[in-house]
């Protein structure tokens, strides 16, 4: 497998990669640093935008700027970095985490209380009216979400935890229903991240401070481990003409081993795994 980094970009919390096929550009934010990048796949020509706030997972918005979920709700940000707040919600002790959107155009994202106090966050969605709901509560560190490819199947991970929960899912009208424990993890093995899906269903998980990939079945069976060259792999996409590179993102935060690898915070595509799955999914479009 050929592992090369997409920009020289070295991000202190990397988070929430995302992949536009018109562009060719990955974007990605640096919650630690308040920044978002945004790098051409092929280059490495790089713009960097610096906020007031964190800035905790974001999505391609189909009025060509971006959707964002920040330290203390939802904002709009303009192509060149123009910051408004949409809804404000989330007291000084919370932030968001991770969020994605789903195919009928909803941006999902989850929170989580600065000192981890458990079950303090929840799940929201803002829809494509610009409303918002909460969809879940009593989670501690919200963090992976997917869809399977049918829609048929909602997944999330709560990382402090280490479950994965898989439930029924209503596309029509974003509701949840029938919870199941999907995947638990062990702690000595790594802390479940951010994760994707391939085209065929299968997940793939990032272990924070396990230095890999795990890829499980629809049926939630380990069939692969891809192991990394970074210590805190935080997240990953799909990329690339044929979707078959893995875009991946990591932490520099807290790593003070200087025998630690140099490409920790640093943004990864991994070519030949074996696996493909689809571009990021646009916030105010459906993909049906």
């Amino acid at each position: 497998m050929n592992i090369r980094t997409i920009s020289e970009a070295v991000s202190d919390l990397a988070e929430g990669p995302i992949w536009n096929p018109v562009t060719n550009k990955i974007t990605w934010v640096d919650i630690g640093r308040q920044r978002v990048h945004k790098s051409d796949f092929d280059t490495g020509q790089s713009d960097t935008f610096s906020f007031a706030t964190p800035i905790c997972a974001i999505a391609e918005s189909s009025d060509g700027g971006y959707i964002a979920a920040t330290g203390d709700g939802f904002a709009k940000i303009g192509v060149n970095g123009e910051f408004s707040p949409v809804h404000t919600f989330l007291d000084e002790t919370m932030r968001f985490n991770d969020g994605k959107v789903d195919a009928a155009g909803r941006f999902w994202a989850g929170s989580m209380a600065l000192d981890l106090t458990p079950n303090s966050g929840s799940l929201f969605l803002l829809d494509i009216d610009g409303s918002y709901r909460k969809v879940l509560g009593n989670l501690t560190l919200s963090n992976g979400l997917a869809w399977s490819p049918d829609n048929q199947f909602f997944y999330h991970i709560d990382s402090i935890p280490g479950v994965m929960k898989r439930f029924d899912f209503n596309l029509e009208t974003g509701a949840l229903s029938n919870e199941s424990t999907f995947l638990t993890f062990e702690p000595s093995q790594g802390t479940p991240d951010g994760m994707s899906i391939t085209h065929d269903g299968y997940l793939v998980v990032a272990l924070w401070d396990g230095s890999r990939l795990e890829v499980f079945s629809p049926e939630g069976r380990k069939i692969e481990e891809i192991q990394l060259p970074v210590k805190r792999p935080t997240s990953c996409t799909f990329a690339g003409e044929d979707g078959t590179t893995l875009v991946v993102t990591s932490a520099a935060q807290d790593i003070d081993d200087p025998n630690d690898s140099h490409l920790n915070g640093m943004v990864l595509a991994l070519e030949g795994s074996g696996l493909s799955g689809l571009p990021s999914r646009i916030y105010g479009v459906g993909n049906l």
